[in-house]
């Protein structure tokens, strides 16, 4: 192929690139699109002067013509998608093809029906994609012949040609044949001898099987050492497991027990026959044992395996257990061992340092009262006559109520922790009840010049509650409002009944005009030993708004808080309105009703 001709090849090429772009970015009348398809006819004309030409794509290159005109990565995509869009290996341009040909050409890369149907149903006659396989006939002169399936003339017919190959099998011709008998008909293209069509079968079925043999070692190579490894993590872990326990439970895929060891029977307490065929996890709701158990524990090898864990058991044990051991683990994160702690050693040393604490908080909160009481009595015993002789006494009293807060406050909670403490719950006037706690309060909230009104709304219904316990109840909520409440600050009672899905309950409203409490803190302060407000630390035990919580809600009824920092806050205690409930439960301890697990007020005061 001479220079001329190559540029003449070039500027078609670059001519139907452009056409085959613009055609799929506008519409059809666009003046770019009339532009890309006028250059590419006036590239063809020269090179069709024989009546057409062919553009073939084999074997990684372009051909012009049959000859070599460009290597396939050289070739612009949008050329390659035509030859992939109709399976094709050439293309033939006629000299004939029309602008409306050519743009119905371009047009049907874009379609979803057959591109060959699409050509036929627009008339293109001038275009010819052609799926069958070419034989290459090298002319005497600058172009090649393109004949499908053709064999050159021999040197007898004075063409000084060469014979082409048979060629292999269409694409078609391949398909519905299995393997065998595909490399029957490459080898039958290859060759007539039946003897040699064989041995390149054997040949090319032996490169096959040795091919797919070293892939598919490779491949379990791989695998095996993914199993290995794997194998080796679950023994690790299954040793490291064994070597902190002794006992070994048994049990079948839906949890049951099937097996304990001596051991294991010691933890539990009963007999192997007492636990057989029961749910593991039932088990071990028992006092004083924890439980971690796969949520999956069925032998599944066909599905991905839930990896969450099921605990029972104590909360706060399986806390101190969890403390008291630590993972070890290698660089990639597989576990290699454990460092434990003695389990009751550490909680030893939880309890020990709530002792100190509580300890400690005692005996500096008892003795400032006591301090102040002994002093103002000494000044009253020495001149009894002094003008400030009220405000001493008033000083005395305001002490001696907290001393008594203190003491009350470390007796129910003891109460609480060995579950003795006793409700006589029974119809009771709610306003009565609120009566009581305030006229309790008054001489200390007038001690800090602080007004406290009460305010009842008419014909309350009467509650079903402890009349003491829940004068107590008011009492403490009362306690802490004067405690937080600025002097001249003023305290507000209400009782009122529930509205609408309230409606079972009648309310008692502590109101105080004190710093408030952040919404971060509102939840800690109804926990033991922890006294919060404005981020000041006041006197105290710490115990009041635990207790009362809890014997709030052992009662039946409910208790809320609504406050922010600068308003002062509103305590809100919801107590069950009477509706003739059973004389039975009046003295009955702790009417809690039995519950599977440990009650909220025993893990909210740690007991």
């Amino acid at each position: 192929m001479n220079e001329e001709t190559k540029i003449l090849w070039i500027d078609f090429l670059k001519g139907l690139t452009r056409s085959l772009v613009q055609v799929n970015l506008y519409k059809s009348d666009h003046p770019q699109v009339m532009e890309a398809l006028d250059q590419t006819l006036a590239a063809l004309a020269p090179l069709a002067s024989s009546g057409e030409i062919n553009l073939t794509l084999d074997n990684g290159k372009l051909l012009a013509d049959g000859a070599e005109f460009l290597p396939a990565d050289k070739v612009p995509n949008s050329i390659k998608n035509v030859f992939a869009r109709f399976q094709a290996q050439t293309v033939t341009f006629r000299a004939s093809v029309t602008r409306e040909e050519l743009l119905a050409f371009c047009g049907s890369q874009a379609v979803k029906t057959d591109p060959y149907e699409y050509l036929k149903e627009k008339g293109v006659s001038g275009i010819a994609p052609a799926k069958s396989v070419y034989a290459k006939v090298e002319a005497a002169g600058d172009k090649a012949a393109i004949k499908p399936g053709a064999q050159a003339p021999g040197s007898d017919g004075g063409t000084g040609g060469t014979a082409a190959s048979p060629g292999a099998p269409a694409a078609e011709e391949l398909e519905p044949a299995d393997f065998p008998r595909s490399l029957s008909l490459i080898a039958a293209r290859l060759t007539p001898d039946a003897a040699e069509q064989k041995r390149i079968v054997d040949a090319l079925m032996k490169k096959f099987l040795q091919e797919v043999d070293e892939r598919v070692n490779k491949a379990l190579e791989e695998v095996k050492k993914e199993k290995r490894k794997i194998e080796n993590d679950i023994s690790r872990t299954e040793a490291v497991v064994s070597s902190i326990a002794e006992g070994v439970v048994v049990v079948d895929a839906e949890g049951k027990i099937l097996m304990m060891n001596p051991q294991a029977e010691a933890l539990s307490g009963k007999r192997l026959g007492e636990l057989s065929g029961k749910k593991l996890l039932d088990v071990a709701a028992l006092e004083n044992q924890v439980l971690s158990l796969a949520s999956e524990i069925r032998p599944e090898s066909q599905k991905e395996l839930d990896k969450g864990v099921a605990t029972a058991g104590d909360k706060g044990l399986a806390e101190t257990i969890k403390k008291a051991t630590a993972i070890v683990q290698n660089e990639d994160g597989r576990i290699v061992g454990a460092v434990s702690i003695p389990t009751d050693a550490a909680r030893l040393k939880e309890i020990d340092k709530l002792q100190s604490d509580f300890v400690a908080n005692m005996t500096h909160e008892l003795r400032s009262p006591l301090t102040s009481i002994k002093a103002a009595l000494d000044m009253l015993r020495k001149d009894g006559t002094v003008p400030e002789s009220q405000t001493v006494l008033n000083t005395a009293i305001r002490n001696a109520e907290r001393l008594n807060s203190i003491i009350t406050d470390i007796l129910d909670f003891s109460k609480l922790q060995s579950g003795k403490l006793v409700f006589r719950q029974a119809r009771s006037a709610p306003a009565e009840i609120a009566r009581e706690a305030s006229e309790s309060m008054k001489a200390w909230a007038q001690s800090k010049g602080i007004t406290l009104d009460l305010r009842t709304e008419p014909e309350l219904p009467a509650v079903y509650a402890d009349p003491n316990r829940t004068t107590q109840v008011l009492i403490n909520l009362l306690s802490n409002a004067i405690k937080f409440t600025p002097n001249r600050g003023r305290i507000e009672i209400s009782v009122d009944a529930g509205k609408e899905a309230l409606s079972n309950y009648v309310f008692f409203s502590v109101k105080d005009s004190g710093p408030g409490i952040k919404k971060e803190d509102q939840e800690k302060i109804f926990e033991k030993f922890v006294q919060v407000a404005s981020g000041e630390k006041v006197g105290g035990t710490g115990l009041g708004l635990a207790i009362t919580k809890a014997m709030t809600v052992m009662q039946g009824g409910r208790l809320t808080l609504d406050s922010e920092p600068g308003k002062g806050s509103t305590f809100r205690v919801g107590m069950p309105v009477y509706r003739g409930q059973g004389e039975a439960q009046e003295t009955s301890e702790v009417p809690a009703a039995p519950r599977p697990a440990k009650p909220w007020w025993r893990k909210l005061l740690g007991i």
